[in-house]
């Protein structure tokens, strides 16, 4: 099982990635690994989504440098 540390780890990864896409990304992962039947691994990239939502929403939060 994938720890916080581990989604927050592949979340920045996908941030540097795919940029603002890496929330749809990940949804399409999540989407295919339903489709499959594969709850393991959609848990790992649902953890991985909600840590990239919460990035996002930390960053949007801090006052833009000068």
């Amino acid at each position: 099982m994938m720890n916080d540390s581990n989604a927050v780890g592949i979340a920045q990864d996908m941030l540097r990635l795919h940029g603002l896409r890496a929330q749809a990304v990940a949804m399409e992962r999540m989407s295919e690994l339903r489709r499959l039947g594969d709850p393991v691994a959609l848990h790992r990239w649902e953890q991985t989504y909600a840590a990239i939502c919460e990035l996002r929403r930390s960053a949007a939060r801090k006052p833009a440098k000068d």
